[in-house]
């Protein structure tokens, strides 16, 4: 009876083995198909990501475009502006030269006036 309870003990110690060996199969299976999951995951974010650098790279080229637009119309109301202070520096100067003339034009008919009482 004694032999039989050493083989017994070490079957026994054996399945155990075999059972926890066969557990780790299982863990280390779910560990493969985890990292298969991370892995796909991985791949799908590198294609967002690029698909994001393609965003980005095209919202660059709208805000290049854009910035060349408003360039160009600061430039466009600049010209604007120098011609409509040209236009009205000439609109006050006739205003003051026309002022001037009939000042003059007022003085000369005075004299003429007092220059036909005097006669």
């Amino acid at each position: 009876m004694l032999a039989d309870q050493p083989d017994n003990l070490t079957l026994e110690i054996l399945r155990g083995i075999r059972a926890d060996v066969g557990s780790m199969r299982d863990g280390l299976t779910d560990v493969r198909d985890g990292l298969n999951e991370v892995r796909q995951e991985m791949h799908a974010f590198r294609g967002e990501i690029r698909e994001i650098g393609d965003d980005v790279r095209g919202l660059k080229r709208v805000q290049d475009t854009h910035t060349l637009r408003f360039d160009h119309l600061e430039e466009v109301v600049g010209m604007l502006r120098d011609s409509t202070m040209m236009a009205l520096g000439y609109s006050v100067d006739a205003v003051e030269r026309n002022k001037k003339m009939e000042t003059r034009l007022s003085a000369l008919t005075d004299r003429v006036e007092k220059l036909e009482k005097a006669k």
